[in-house]
């Protein structure tokens, strides 16, 4: 029988696994075989994601849409749709972000070309002085005299300082060259050049309007000025209309060009009527740079003395001379600083026009996002476009160009979308903490009355329950004003959670203790005030947190105990009910006449006038030991006269058995003092001559006689 179970075991292996070694191949030719059955499932094909198609979207055509306008369009939009919408934008801020790019070169262009301006004017100035020295060191001096020499030498310093000069004008002047024949950079100063001419007109219009202002009104110059005021301003409504217009029109469309072709037109009238007016339109400074720099390229200055200023040739040999051409050379300098002033100016109008990009730029971006979002709540993937848009708003501020530094932060100051932008968003973020603290405060207050009002609740858990309103609503006001500050709370609300992980674990011991101290204060074991003994301690509540309880002990200790050793001992309230029951204990001699002492007893504590009548106080002969008979005098007090009747009995007991002669029983060192049970079946506690009982709810103690 044995062998046939031995061979169907064998058979049974054999089987499974052939089984289990031929299923995968089965599984494997199933799946590249198609399904010829008609009942066989057919495997669903997935579909290629559709490529987006920027010309497919409709949002792009007015580039100022308001935001909120926008969310609203975006709305019913499907997630092909809004794809096709983000690659649009996506072109859009991209074209407007190399803008800026082209903007920034060129402006590190022209600082370079100033620089060597600069260089240029600093060369003629130590030339200059170079040449006075030179006078002075001549001026009286023979020629070759030692005196005479230094001269010469001045000359020769003023020489190799005029030399620097030329170079670095030169440097200067191929840079502009090299900009001039740049298509890119030359758009980008044309464009700071038309904002130029609007600042400019802007200027001059404050200007006619304060001259006008001293004028009487409704005479000939008042009339005339009020003319070209209107005119003016009219003219500039027409640039900035036309500015609108291009602002909002997508890049390379036919609006685009139509924009682009009112503003030229625009620009042009503007700088006609600033001439007519007297108004000097940006770009006119260009011909006095030339000037300049020719002078400069002209002005030589030679070793035996003969200097040559602008193409005039003269020889350096006696003091009028010497001062003739130092004129003429400070001239020269005057004239080429002015240039160098006239390019700072032209720059810092470039820095302005950066500026007012990155304000577009920063208004396509919140376009764009609002895209971004309606995309991820529809299950797009926004994620690359959120990459390329944190790469692009970053902003990099060149910190050794001092002056287009401070021009760049005053441009965006007064900008809608910079400066005025965060000082709303700012006064946004103050007014909102400030009316969640204020409102938290009144809810508190308001919460904590009702509190008082219907009862049942610990002072403690009040009190908890209040600071969590007040400080839990001015959380969620801070978390609120930082959407103001276009701050997003995901990333915020992520962080915080992933740290409440991490303390959560790292500080278990700490969250037993608020769990612990959570119960306390909803089961109210214990408040605030009560005298309560845990374990070995025995004192006064002084406080209870989330962490701990402190307990203030009997001899004035305080005793910090964790809220998880509380919950998890014996807690004994001394004091948790209005009236607490006091309780003496007496060791009387057999001699003695227990009823008289019983009626004594009964009389002191009667005549204590904070005794309560209602409990009567009692006295009870509770057992007969080897020496004495115990017997035990209750009474009741309000808790709050508890430890001033506890003393003052004890007082009146001890001065009354002195009178009538009531002895108490002597008893030998050598015996146990223990108590017999009490009515709850416990030993009571001697602590130095002390008993404790517990009786109606409350823990009393007395000397024990």
């Amino acid at each position: 029988m044995s062998r046939y179970k031995i061979r169907a075991i064998i058979l049974t292996a054999v089987v499974c696994v052939a089984v289990v070694w031929t299923t995968p191949v089965r599984s494997q030719e199933q799946e590249q075989e198609p399904a010829k059955d008609a009942n066989t499932p057919k495997v669903e094909q997935v579909e290629p994601e559709k490529p987006a198609d920027p010309k497919a979207a409709t949002t792009t055509k007015d580039l100022n849409i308001p935001v909120d306008e926008l969310k609203i369009l975006l709305k019913p939009l499907t997630l092909e749709e809004l794809r096709d919408e983000a690659a649009a934008w996506m072109l859009v801020l991209q074209k407007k972000a190399h803008e800026i790019s082209e903007a920034e070169v060129t402006i590190k262009r022209q600082n370079q070309a100033i620089n060597q301006q600069q260089e240029g004017v600093d060369g003629l100035e130590k030339a200059k002085k170079a040449l006075e020295a030179a006078e002075q060191a001549q001026k009286g001096a023979a020629p070759g005299s030692a005196q005479y020499q230094e001269g010469t030498k001045k000359v020769e310093e003023a020489k190799e300082s005029l030399k620097k000069a030329q170079s670095a004008v030169e440097k200067s002047k191929t840079t502009k060259a090299e900009l001039k024949q740049d298509e890119t950079s030359n758009k980008t100063l044309e464009k700071a050049q038309k904002t130029g001419d609007l600042e400019t007109a802007k200027q001059t219009l404050d200007k006619i309007k304060a001259d006008r202002d001293k004028t009487v009104a409704g005479s000939l110059p008042y009339s005339e000025a009020t003319k070209t005021i209107e005119k003016l301003e009219a003219a500039i409504k027409a640039f900035e209309s036309a500015q609108e217009a291009q602002k909002g029109a997508e890049p390379d469309s036919p609006e685009y060009q139509e924009a682009t072709q009112q503003l030229e037109k625009a620009d042009e009238d503007l700088k006609q009527l600033l001439k007519e007016i007297g108004g000097t339109a940006t770009g006119q400074s260009s011909q006095e740079r030339d000037n300049a720099t020719a002078a400069v390229e002209n002005t030589d200055i030679k070793n035996n003395g003969e200097e040559k200023v602008a193409g005039e040739p003269g020889v350096v040999n006696n003091q009028q001379n010497l001062q003739q051409k130092q004129q003429e050379l400070k001239k020269t300098t005057e004239n080429l600083q002015k240039s160098t002033d006239a390019e700072s100016a032209a720059k810092n109008q470039l820095v302005v026009t950066v500026t007012e990009l990155q304000s577009q730029l920063t208004a396509i971006d919140d376009r764009f996002n609002a895209i971004l979002e309606e995309l991820e709540k529809k299950g797009g993937d926004a994620k690359p476009y959120r990459q390329y848009t944190q790469a692009v708003m970053s902003i990099d501020l060149d910190t050794k160009d001092t002056q287009g530094l401070g021009v760049r932060l005053l441009a965006w100051g007064k900008a809608e979308e910079g400066g005025l932008r965060w000082a709303s968003n700012t006064g946004k973020f103050v007014g909102i903490v400030i009316v969640s603290i204020i409102v938290s405060q009144i809810l508190g207050a308001i919460l904590n009355r009702l509190m008082k009002l219907f009862g049942g609740t610990s002072r403690i858990m009040r009190q908890f329950i209040v600071m969590l309103v007040k400080r839990g609503g001015v959380v969620i006001g801070f978390l609120v004003a930082l959407t103001a500050l276009e701050v997003s709370l995901g990333p915020v609300l992520a962080l915080v959670g992933g740290l409440s992980f991490i303390l959560a674990f790292a500080l278990q011991s700490n969250l037993g203790n608020i769990a612990s101290g959570l119960m306390i204060m909803a089961y109210k074991p214990f408040d605030v005030g009560d005298e309560i003994k845990l374990g070995s301690l025995w004192g006064w509540v002084e406080s209870i947190t989330l962490a701990n309880t402190k307990i203030k002990g009997l001899d004035g200790q305080m005793f910090n105990v964790p809220n998880n050793t509380v919950w998890g001992d014996t807690i004994e309230n001394l004091s948790h009910s209005e009236t607490r029951k006091f309780t003496h204990w007496l060791r009387i001699d057999f001699e003695e006449n227990l009823a008289k002492v019983e009626q004594l007893l009964v009389e002191i504590m009667k005549s204590h006038p904070k005794v309560l009548a209602d409990p009567a106080p009692s006295t009870q002969v509770w057992s007969i030991e080897d020496y004495y008979i115990s017997v035990k005098a209750d009474g009741w007090v309000n808790k709050e006269d508890f430890w001033t009747v506890h003393s003052d009995v004890i007082r009146m007991i001890r001065e009354r058995f002195y009178k009538d002669g009531i002895q108490l029983a002597a008893i030998p060192k050598s015996m146990d003092l223990a108590e017999p049970d009490n009515s709850n079946g416990k030993i009571p506690d001697f602590v130095s001559q002390t008993s404790v009982h517990l009786g109606a709810g409350s823990v009393s103690e007395s000397p024990t006689y």
